[in-house]
């Protein structure tokens, strides 16, 4: 090889390890830059969404809803303001936080082995699936009246609803999620040894683990409302109650404070499950 070729050929290699360290490069900065563009999105639409009701306000839109009579954004974040200074409002949150994770608590650990059984036996289909699909498009204020009978306490009959709001959603997921376990998976655990009880530990509950954190994420949302529809009708204290209070007695600035408390409650709770999904499942990635 002459002097040429050689000079060529280093050039060549050259731009190949350049080209390479700029890929890499490229790939370090893409997850940040995703997620400063997420941000970015994220930021955006909340800000189009304050500006066009401030505007709809502003301009007194009446059609085809009466925009006008909302509040304006800048009142409700003052009088926000003022209540994040005060206790009772932490207070509120508080109440309404431990009634939703002890129901979360309470149906998470009821839902998933109810819903592998029925995923996975006929007995279980044939004795809990007919109960359990009459009491599932039930609305959760009309448990209220059964939850009231059948508990001491309102506390007790609060916790009840919000059970009900996240039991269904994760019984549903991790019933479904079970019956679609690849059977090869299945036979290949036997073949190794693998009994019933331990295949639901190594094989079924890894395979269904996604869809279980799924209906946990929807039956966090659907708790939360339920927690909502307790503290209204017979609560006494939590975010709920002062929202509906509120409402009573038209402050309509602290109604629309409670809503918007209630969805960041909510959204925090979802994300939680959303960040936990993604660091315990990282071989889906």
């Amino acid at each position: 090889m002459d002097t040429g070729q050689r000079v060529l050929k280093w050039n060549a290699d050259a731009h190949e390890h350049a080209g390479a360290a700029a890929l890499g490069r490229k790939a370090a900065a893409g997850p940040g830059k995703r997620s400063r563009i997420g941000l970015l999105t994220r930021l955006l639409s909340i800000s189009a969404f304050l500006l066009l009701w401030h505007t709809l306000v502003l301009f007194n839109v009446q059609w085809p809803l009466q925009f006008g009579n909302l509040p304006q954004p800048l009142t409700i974040f003052g009088e926000w303001l003022r209540n994040l200074g005060t206790s009772s409002y932490y207070l509120d949150i508080a109440y309404s936080t431990v009634r939703v994770l002890s129901g979360i608590a309470i149906g998470f650990i009821a839902a998933v082995p109810l819903g592998l059984w029925i995923g996975l036996s006929k007995v279980g289909r044939g004795l809990l699936g007919p109960n359990l699909e009459l009491f599932r498009p039930i609305p959760l204020i009309a448990y209220l009246p059964v939850a009231m009978l059948l508990f001491h306490t309102i506390e007790g009959s609060i916790v009840f609803i919000t059970f009900i709001g996240a039991f269904f959603p994760i019984l549903v997921s991790t019933r479904d999620a079970a019956g679609r376990v690849p059977a090869s998976l299945v036979h290949a655990a036997r073949v190794l040894g693998c009994g019933p009880v331990r295949s639901v530990w190594r094989i079924y509950l890894p395979s269904a683990a996604p869809e279980i954190l799924t209906g946990l994420s929807v039956g966090i949302g659907a708790s939360w409302m339920g927690v909502i529809t307790g503290e209204m009708m017979s609560g006494q204290i939590g975010i709920g109650y002062s929202t509906w209070q509120a409402y009573q007695l038209l402050d309509y600035n602290q109604s629309i404070i409670g809503m918007f408390t209630i969805g960041l409650l909510g959204f925090g709770s979802s994300l939680i499950v959303r960040t936990a999904q993604k660091r315990l499942l990282r071989w889906r990635a």
